[in-house]
């Protein structure tokens, strides 16, 4: 299914030394280890998050960083929602309290430490740096069938910020229809998608993406609507259920707004052949610029955009029944496309076991960087599934 070169023989060596080495050793001090606790050691060996933490700069010496920096990871490995239940298990965990740096209850640093150290972390991004590497090191020269793209609500207490309306421009109104002889009719706004298509950086894309906390609506898988206040995390999974990368945003930002960032960041770190995407990116901008990546877009049509959609909709599947009952359809367009539950098992993933079900932190830099613990210890788990 997919190519397995020395990148992954790598990571496969390197379980073998954790369990043939580093487990044995760690059984003869705490006795014998759980699944869970396996799982962390494992995670925070290839994450080596302790690397990416830098000194800032405060009056007193910095202590208990590293330490820390595990804890967080061992924090979203655990599913714990708040850091009072990771201090809590610290503190009663022997196990979990070595796996972390902590030899003794005592040395473990209060609740108001660990918030003023993790808004620390939030700067330095060192879990998104830690991602980024991983990847460079284990997965870059494999090759991926299919990258998927969607998106999933993060709920937050915090207050939705207002919009402003006063800096709203107000445009008269005109009737419509044909305009009036000598009437000058303004240009309609380009949409964020049509300013970001000709933009070179992806820091110039993102440039145009708000990610204040705010109220937005969708309809979810069952046809209902759903209110919630909070952000949204924007995914794109490959092969295995393993996500390559991640974005926050506002959540009243559209889906298609994070496109052609996703698809541009992913094709730098990960080689895929396939991009799948749902009816909320059927846009010819995001065809055209998955192509310029030698990728194939497989979209769903979005009978929404105009009533030749719903044509074409009704059309293709007449044609379906038609040619395939004359054994001329070949219906493999319709299971690649299905293979584009990858990125909504993820969006389970992190939410059901990862301790993304709702964030207590406030403000957007710290939310994404609660959400960037929990995608790489995602990333790890699942790229480990391809070496054993």
């Amino acid at each position: 299914m997919r190519k397995i070169i020395p990148s992954l023989s790598k990571m496969w060596l390197k379980v073998i030394n954790l369990e043939q080495s580093l487990f044995p050793r760690m059984e003869t001090v705490v006795g014998t280890l759980s699944s869970k606790e396996e799982k962390l050691m494992k995670v925070l060996d290839f994450a080596e998050i302790e690397n990416f933490v830098c000194t800032m700069h405060i009056t007193n010496s910095p202590k208990d960083r590293e330490e820390m920096a595990r804890a967080f990871v061992a924090k979203q490995v655990y599913n714990f929602q708040t850091t009072r239940e990771l201090i809590d298990r610290l503190k009663i965990d022997r196990t979990l309290r070595l796996l972390c740096g902590w030899r003794h209850e005592n040395n473990i640093p209060s609740e108001s430490k660990f918030s003023r150290v993790f808004g620390e972390f939030s700067q330095q991004r060192i879990a998104g740096k830690a991602h980024d590497v991983f990847i460079e090191n284990y997965l870059s020269e494999t090759i991926f069938f299919y990258g998927s793209i969607d998106s999933t609500a993060i709920e937050l207490r915090e207050k939705s910020v207002k919009r402003e309306e006063s800096n709203k421009e107000v445009k008269p109104k005109r009737k419509q229809g044909r305009p009036k002889k000598g009437e000058v009719v303004p240009a309609k706004k380009q949409t964020i998608l049509q300013q970001q298509e000709n933009m070179q950086s992806t820091e110039e894309m993102l440039s145009l993406i708000a990610t204040q906390c705010d109220t937005s609506i969708k309809q979810n898988s069952k046809g209902n609507r759903y209110r919630w206040t909070g952000g949204k995390l924007h995914l794109s999974v490959v092969d295995g259920d393993i996500p390559i990368t991640a974005i926050y945003s506002s959540a009243s930002v559209h889906d298609s707004s994070l496109a052609l960032p996703l698809i541009k960041e992913t094709s730098q770190k990960v080689n895929y052949l396939y991009d799948l995407q749902d009816a909320a990116y059927d846009s010819r901008i995001i065809r055209a610029y998955s192509q310029k990546y030698n990728h194939r877009p497989i979209i769903d049509i979005n009978p929404k955009n105009s009533k030749v959609r719903k044509e074409q909709i009704a059309l293709a599947k007449s044609e379906k029944k038609i040619l395939g009952s004359m054994g001329l359809y070949n219906n493999s367009d319709d299971l690649r496309y299905n293979q584009r539950g990858s990125v909504e098992r993820v969006n389970a993933y992190l939410k059901d076991s990862y301790g993304c079900s709702k964030i207590y932190y406030q403000g957007a830099q710290k939310v994404a960087s609660v959400l960037s613990f929990a995608v790489l210890s995602v990333c790890i788990t699942q790229s480990l599934k391809l070496v054993t």
